[in-house]
């Protein structure tokens, strides 16, 4: 199985992105896609402060994934397993995000996730594989 961070979703869906075609086509090659609904709300606030994509704009975009990728919430055990790892991997900051995207992934089964932050996973998810398109 295969989880997209949204750095990747980000690339996925908006067609003037650098990494767009790359992104895409390992998109279209998973299998069983996955992610967390919160990568949707961080895929909107990338789309709309970071690219100035109009916010209705953006929304249709992300919304338009459900259909191709599983998307489940994440849980107060979620939260609590990131923060302690994030406590003694001695995360900092926005770290975060990427130790709350890696707790969803190994908590689905995830094997591997895709990302364009490489090093933000490496260090919160060692034990994943770590694609970048």
């Amino acid at each position: 199985m295969t989880y997209f961070d949204t750095s990747a979703l980000v690339a996925v869906i908006l067609a003037p992105h650098p990494q767009h075609k790359r992104c895409l086509a390992v998109f279209e090659a998973a299998r069983e896609r996955m992610t967390c609904a919160h990568a949707f709300a961080e895929t909107f606030s990338t789309l709309t402060a970071f690219y100035k994509v109009p916010n209705d704009v953006a929304a249709e975009l992300i919304l338009g994934l459900e259909e191709s990728v599983a998307v489940t919430a994440l849980t107060l055990d979620d939260y609590k397993t990131a923060l302690n790892e994030a406590r003694q991997r001695g995360v900092m900051g926005g770290g975060i995000y990427d130790s709350l995207h890696a707790t969803h992934a190994r908590r689905l089964s995830a094997t591997r996730v895709v990302t364009l932050n490489p090093g933000n996973f490496r260090h919160v998810a060692p034990d994943l594989e770590i694609v970048v398109p």
